[in-house]
């Protein structure tokens, strides 16, 4: 097997393959063995591999690590450039009852939400050819003020007027949501006193 067959394949899975996909691809644990030994794929943990290159983003591979997660928080007020912020760890939202096995790399944190706080306003993107799920902005903006007290009503805070400066901000979708997250009031009472 040559090197560029298999780098095809993981490149066309984002960068992230699983032990089932290299199966389904005609791939065998006997010939990604070599590549893993000469550091060119990176075992994630188990059944989930990952192709060495420098410059790709870990986003993927932490979908691929978490595979109900939706990114959250800072991670998605990075990706909206709401926040200057960089957390420690990528921040992932599941299913309340959902377990994973973390790896010690790449650093991500879960959050455990129920129903509602983990299907409202998931939406994704597109990073090099992968669709990711991510919370929209108005989610995110929603998920700080939810969790103020622990993130800290400074971050909070600037998420939120990050946000209100935004041309294409929807502010009924972020009351909508904030009733839905029993933040109504609370909400309402902000942006009251900030437009």
């Amino acid at each position: 097997m040559d090197q560029t067959s298999l780098a095809d394949f993981f490149q066309t899975h984002g960068g992230i393959v699983r032990t089932q996909q290299l199966r389904a691809g005609g791939f065998t644990h006997y010939q990604l063995n070599p590549f893993i030994q000469q550091g060119q794929v990176l075992k994630v943990k188990r059944g989930v591999y990952k192709w060495y290159s420098s410059d790709q983003s870990e986003l993927p591979e932490v979908a691929g690590i978490v595979p109900n997660g939706v990114f959250c928080l800072l991670t998605a007020a990075l990706h909206y450039d709401l926040t200057t912020f960089v957390a420690s760890a990528y921040q992932v939202a599941i299913p309340r009852k959902d377990k994973v096995t973390l790896p010690e790399y790449p650093p991500i944190q879960l959050y455990y939400w129920n129903e509602t706080a983990y299907e409202l306003g998931r939406t994704t993107f597109v990073l090099n050819g992968t669709v990711l799920p991510i919370y929209d902005p108005e989610k995110t903006v929603c998920d700080f003020l939810r969790q103020r007290h622990k993130m800290g009503f400074d971050l909070a805070k600037e998420v939120l007027t990050a946000y209100l400066r935004r041309p294409n901000r929807q502010i009924a979708r972020l009351v909508d949501y904030a009733g839905q997250l029993g933040l109504g009031q609370y909400v309402d009472t902000t942006l009251n006193l900030l437009l």
